[in-house]
């Protein structure tokens, strides 16, 4: 099969396109024929980063968390899916597990889902870890319809979805992002933009009850300005912040911050494919790439600064 993979776990090794051995799927596990993958900031973050001292790591390392595809040969016993079933989802690469950059993915079954009908297999590939993260942060925020909500990097791949969803809530949203991306940000459902460079912010003088950082850029001094007493402040850059510094912070300045991961639970799915089903959420994809040019997907992705998703399609 064809795949996308490090061969070394030095930080400056670039991937490379090339051939695997087909996988073979464990009894409990399925066979899945990948038409789609979307690249999030987590995928660049672990392909730049050296990690041969995880445990279970080896060469060579198919990268790839999110993807779309076509079961080839359902796990044994499973009654959930067969053959032919369109299915989308996200995978694990700890472990020594595999991504999903490559034409043939093993995983277990609790990793997919049936794709919705009218979903295609990109816009399929672009929900699960950032669909997922905006959804699991605006919960973690309190967010509820008239919440007075910022949202940091509103046209990026968490923060068009954040938009949607909030918008869907009942939020009132002020969204930060480039000048150039304003006209999109309205179209998601933001009802006023301001800029995101610190100048920019210096200028706000509104208080929020919640502030979504997507973009995880938003300096401190902005954020307690910005933020109302007991409001919450959250972002996917405090995964290790310690609970006894959430706790000060509270303490002190009765704010609250706090991470927003990725949470993959069967009622987050669900409240995900039913948005996009009432034509609520609809993935934002301007930039797509073959498996061939996957290198160049990894690069704009982390540097191009791109609308919503990043998709490689196999």
């Amino acid at each position: 099969m064809k795949a996308y993979y490090k061969l070394s776990f030095k930080k400056s090794e670039t991937g490379v396109y090339g051939d695997l051995p087909d996988p073979v799927a464990g009894k409990d596990q399925m066979l899945i024929e990948v038409k789609a993958v979307s690249i999030n900031p987590v995928d660049y973050k672990l392909f730049n980063a050296n990690t041969g001292l995880l445990p279970g790591a080896k060469l060579p390392k198919i990268v790839g968390t999110d993807f779309a595809g076509i079961v080839r040969k359902p796990a044994v016993g499973d009654t959930k899916f067969k053959e032919g079933d369109r299915v989308y989802g996200a995978v694990s690469i700890f472990g020594g597990k595999p991504g999903s950059l490559a034409e043939l993915l093993v995983t277990e079954p609790k990793n997919a889902r049936h794709i919705p009908d009218g979903m295609s297999f990109q816009e399929a590939a672009s929900l699960p870890v950032a669909a997922l993260t905006a959804l699991n942060g605006l919960r973690r925020c309190g967010v509820t319809a008239g919440s007075n909500l910022l949202i940091n990097g509103a046209t990026g791949g968490v923060g068009h979805f954040a938009v949607q969803i909030a918008r869907a809530t009942g939020a009132v949203i002020t969204a930060s992002c480039s000048s150039g991306n304003s006209g999109l940000a309205k179209q998601l459902g933001a009802d006023k933009i301001i800029g995101y460079r610190q100048e920019d912010m210096k200028n706000v003088s509104d208080e929020y009850v919640a502030i979504l950082d997507a973009w995880g850029q938003m300096k401190f001094k902005d954020i307690f300005r910005l933020l109302k007493k007991d409001g919450t402040y959250a972002s996917p850059l405090l995964l290790l912040a310690p609970a006894f510094l959430t706790y000060i912070v509270w303490l002190f300045s009765r704010k609250k911050i706090t991470s927003m991961n990725m949470r993959k639970r069967e009622e987050d799915y669900e409240e995900i494919e039913k948005l996009f089903s009432e034509k609520k959420l609809k993935p934002v994809i301007e930039n797509i790439f073959t498996l061939e040019t996957a290198s160049d997907a990894f690069e704009f992705a982390e540097k191009g600064r791109p609308r919503g998703k990043v998709i490689i399609t196999l």
